[in-house]
């Protein structure tokens, strides 16, 4: 689901009563993990820099996500505008002036995340534990009329502004909403409880069968703009990892109902969340299936 557009939209709100279908690490040497850890490189780098430095900060922006492998390649070791952008959108989510310049700031908060990146996401399928969550209660939701929960819908909102995006879901006017909302910096929102149907998915199918994907889900919403330019961050990958595999485990959710929107939403082609640069082997390896 696209959160937020130019035009307000409300596709994904009203309720609907069809049937409902039937449910269907290896881990490296520590040697070998050591000798190939990224640091953070000093700090004094920016627009046509190159050299081994560059390609080091280059290499902590792919292993974040902010920068792709395919970018890198293109210009390793070269300070270009494709690196200046990773860099600025690293910024920004770090709360340090979106300058583009690699400086001291930068280099802090660069070293930082890649020493929490170095730790992995739970791996084994039963042993996650509900993550942190800050309430920020929606109004736009209405009751599950008994349907269990057996799904996971996975949404980009359209925009990388959050705060933006929740105001959005949490307007009466938007018709709009979902159980959970991720930030770009991995703080997780619950703005509707498990209990209750969330409006996320609108007309929908699971499987190619219509039911009310709504009244039988769980909603996700991960900001991002859903360009498939914009690196979903670390930090997102981290917490929707223990979020979906603490919903997938409470609920006894089916890995093969753990869905994007564009998976369920009716007809093909109407969406196309989450964005086409979305790791799923990322998040299903996390999760254990």
């Amino acid at each position: 689901m696209t959160v937020r557009t130019t035009a307000p939209r409300a596709t994904s709100s009203a309720p609907a009563t069809t049937a409902k279908a039937p449910s269907a690490n290896a881990v490296a040497p520590r040697a070998a993990a050591a000798s190939t850890a990224l640091t953070a490189p000093p700090a004094g780098l920016g627009k046509g820099d190159s050299g081994a430095k560059v390609k080091q900060l280059q290499q902590g922006l792919v292993k974040l996500g902010y920068l792709t492998q395919a970018q890198m390649n293109t210009g390793v070791g070269s300070f270009g505008p494709a690196t200046e952008a990773a860099v600025k959108k690293f910024q920004g989510d770090h709360k340090v002036p979106t300058t583009g310049y690699y400086g001291e700031q930068t280099a802090a908060a660069l070293k930082k995340a890649l020493a929490k990146a170095t730790t992995p996401p739970p791996t084994q399928p039963g042993k996650f534990t509900k993550p942190a969550v800050i309430s920020a209660p929606s109004p736009n939701n209405d009751s599950r009329n008994g349907a269990d929960i057996d799904a996971i819908v996975l949404h980009h909102t359209g925009s990388n502004n959050g705060a933006g995006d929740m105001a959005w879901m949490r307007n009466p006017d938007s018709k709009v909403s979902a159980h959970y909302m991720l930030d770009r910096d991995g703080k997780i929102y619950q703005l509707v409880g498990d209990s209750k149907r969330a409006w996320h998915a609108g007309k929908s199918e699971l499987h190619g069968v219509p039911t009310d994907v709504n009244a039988r889900s769980i909603g996700i919403e991960i900001v991002n703009d859903g360009s498939g330019k914009t690196a979903f961050t670390d930090a997102q990958y981290k917490a929707l990892t223990q979020l979906v595999g603490y919903l997938k485990q409470e609920y006894k959710v089916p890995a093969n109902n753990i869905v994007g929107h564009k998976d369920v939403a009716v007809p093909k082609g109407r969406k196309d969340d989450p964005a086409s640069n979305f790791d799923w082997a990322r998040l299903r390896k996390g999760i254990g299936g």
